[in-house]
């Protein structure tokens, strides 16, 4: 392998490392189990450091590196449609970084289910992801005034079903 090469895979290494947390949050939000969520990873990893050469370094690299992470998530939910195997939601932990109780992760999990596809992945992106408003944007290809929109419309849907839930 060059010095070339070795530079590369250490400068991709450095930028994922700090990120790999927040990365197995996302992954684990939208596949709902850890393994899977690990493949997922891993697969991004790689797709990410073949594809690193092609980064622009003037655009933001944790949206960069979340776009692969969802494409590599909702390819693994293709080919599990396609194989017949469902992905199931493992109540024992809901998020690998998660300090909540077990019954407070049952109940976000359901309330999370309840919410649209959009409204769901911009909350996970934001809270899970750690993204900023911007990096929300770039990930999901809309500008950011419509990132602020769909975040406060998300926040207020989760808020009617937990009060719905609470009566």
């Amino acid at each position: 392998m060059n010095s070339h090469s070795t530079t590369r895979e250490d400068s991709f290494q450095q930028r994922i490392k700090p990120l790999l947390d927040r990365a197995a949050a996302y992954a684990y939000a939208i596949l709902h189990n850890r393994e899977d969520a690990e493949d997922a990873i891993q697969e991004a990893a790689l797709k990410g450091f073949l594809g690193y050469k092609s980064f622009d370094p003037s655009r933001p690299f944790k949206a960069w590196w979340f776009v692969i992470i969802r494409n590599c998530c909702r390819d693994l939910l293709r080919r599990k449609r396609a194989h017949g195997t469902s992905v199931g939601i493992e109540h024992s932990d809901i998020a690998p970084n998660s300090k909540s109780t077990a019954d407070q992760q049952d109940e976000v999990q359901r309330a999370l289910r309840q919410l649209s596809e959009a409204h769901r992945e911009i909350l996970e992106l934001r809270y899970l992801g750690e993204c900023s408003y911007r990096e929300i944007a770039t990930v999901l290809g809309i500008p950011e005034g419509t990132v602020m929109s769909r975040l406060y419309a998300a926040r207020h849907a989760l808020a009617a079903i937990y009060k719905r839930g609470s009566k």
